[in-house]
């Protein structure tokens, strides 16, 4: 009988030492930077932006104009939170501590377009400018312990844009073929002028993609990260990294307000002097993780 017991205390004592055994085959715990579901919204940071969560996924990247047909297929691993609005103002003054779109030196031209308030999209800004406003930002929020030092706000490549801008279309507008409905997603020349309002306007005024993004058509050309080339994007996770021939020229995308519904769809690419500034030129921020090196 004692070695009976000796044995159950034993068997007891081993059975008990198992189960606290910390499990190695279980999986990882999730990044808390990523989101659970496309469209989800976060916004703690210090300008209290709203960022949408954009997914891993696959689109078809297309040059929709008649007679220019092919289709390539484009994959993104890694999901992003993409702003919900353009940069607005009150945005860039908080991280900046600069007014360019009051800056005579580059409106004496047309003096009357920017408007000025809070939630009107930020303009006059270079994509040397954009990509400062992210590494402060960045800088800011890394300091406070709202960002891990392995995500950074940037600008979205190029595939990213598209991928968030489409948010699982494949039609020439992310709400669908029809160009007489554009003027319900986008300010462009076709409603602006017509109502005597051409400037970029307030963010957010009209409606969203399927993903929660505004703007997406028109308002302003928004800025990517990417170096502009002639080549349709394709393949993994593509980003345009080195300069194409002698043209400085980094991809914006959008549309705008002084353009037509043409340039607004989806596909549509546009490009300009990295250093280059206008009424017209604005982007919003991507807050990713940091490419390996």
């Amino acid at each position: 009988m004692p070695k009976l017991f000796v044995l159950f205390v034993a068997f007891a004592w081993w059975l008990s030492a198992a189960e606290s055994r910390p499990d190695d085959t279980a999986p990882p715990a999730a990044d808390p930077m990523l989101g659970k579901k496309a469209g989800e919204v976060r916004d703690d940071n210090s300008l209290k932006m709203k960022l949408a969560w954009c997914p891993p996924g696959t689109f078809v990247n297309s040059d929709d104009r008649p007679g220019r047909g092919g289709q390539v297929e484009v994959t993104l691993t890694k999901g992003i939170w993409l702003g919900r609005y353009e940069v607005t103002q009150s945005e860039w003054k908080q991280v900046m501590m600069t007014e360019p779109w009051t800056d005579k030196r580059l409106t004496e031209e047309f003096p009357d377009l920017p408007k000025d308030g809070d939630a009107f999209a930020a303009t006059f800004v270079s994509w040397e400018d954009a990509m400062e406003f992210c590494r402060k930002l960045t800088e800011r929020e890394c300091k406070a312990g709202r960002t891990p030092d392995d995500w950074e706000y940037t600008l979205p490549t190029e595939a990213q844009w598209e991928y968030a801008c489409r948010a699982g279309t494949t039609t020439r507008f992310n709400f669908g073929d029809d160009e007489s409905k554009l003027a319900e997603s986008a300010w462009f020349i076709g409603n602006v002028v017509p109502a005597g309002e051409s400037y970029a306007h307030e963010v957010g005024q009209k409606k969203p993609n399927a993903w929660g993004l505004y703007d997406m058509h028109g308002n302003v050309s928004e800025w990517c990260r990417d170096w502009y080339s002639h080549e349709r994007l394709c393949g993994r996770d593509p980003e345009v990294t080195m300069r194409w021939g002698q043209y400085r020229c980094r991809v914006h995308r959008g549309g705008n307000w002084v353009g037509g519904a043409e340039l607004c769809r989806s596909s549509r690419r546009g490009g300009g002097s990295q250093d280059s500034r206008a009424y017209s030129l604005g982007f919003r921020v991507a807050l990713s993780a940091v490419p390996a090196r």
